[in-house]
């Protein structure tokens, strides 16, 4: 028997417990490629989980039936992962200050039609994966989550210049693991 969300969040909401581990089956299936973007590993993404998984039991309340319900929780899944960024004073150690530095956004973009055909979306995250934690969360949140630089050092507590700053030196980083991986690239870059 099939429970719809709408019952599944309502016995939630009476504290049923079986209700409470359907729903945290399906919350999980939605949040693990969100969270997977942001952790190496498995436990600390496990665990991110399920302090969203809390939060959004905790507040499941407050949630107005007429929106999503996946973009509800997918936005408490990013505010955790956030939280606990912030909270993390090593990491934060990590940003610079440049508000007196110039930052370079040239970005050139380079053909990668021969890369696209050898690398996967699997390959691609490995890689991101491998970036500093400051510019890997400020690349996801820009280029997978969509959010603008102001709203991300707004959520991360940082200018939008660190924010722009930690963006290209992602790009940066990516960009020379690609042309190592394909030095026909760079030659391509030259010509562009």
């Amino acid at each position: 028997m099939k429970i719809e969300l709408d019952q599944l969040i309502s016995l939630c909401l009476k504290q049923d417990r079986k209700a409470e581990s359907a729903l945290y089956k399906y919350c999980f299936t939605k949040l693990m490629p969100i969270c997977h973007k942001y952790y190496k590993s498995k436990d600390d993404t496990l665990a991110q989980i399920n302090k969203a998984f809390l939060k959004i039991l905790n507040n499941l309340s407050s949630f107005d039936g007429n929106k999503s319900f996946d973009a509800w929780i997918k936005t408490i899944m990013v505010n955790t992962i956030i939280d606990e960024f912030r909270v993390n004073k090593k990491r934060n150690a990590l940003f610079i200050d440049n508000n007196n530095e110039q930052v370079d956004l040239d970005f050139h973009p380079f053909n990668l039609n021969e890369a696209e055909a050898k690398l996967t979306a699997a390959d691609i995250q490995i890689h991101i994966q491998q970036l500093p934690e400051s510019s890997k969360m400020v690349f996801n949140l820009f280029t997978v989550d969509g959010y603008n630089h102001k709203e991300i050092g707004e959520m991360l507590g940082i200018n939008e210049g660190t924010s722009k700053w930690h963006l290209n030196n992602a790009r940066k980083i990516l960009k020379k693991k690609l042309i190592e991986m394909f030095p026909q690239l760079k030659e391509r870059e030259k010509q562009a």
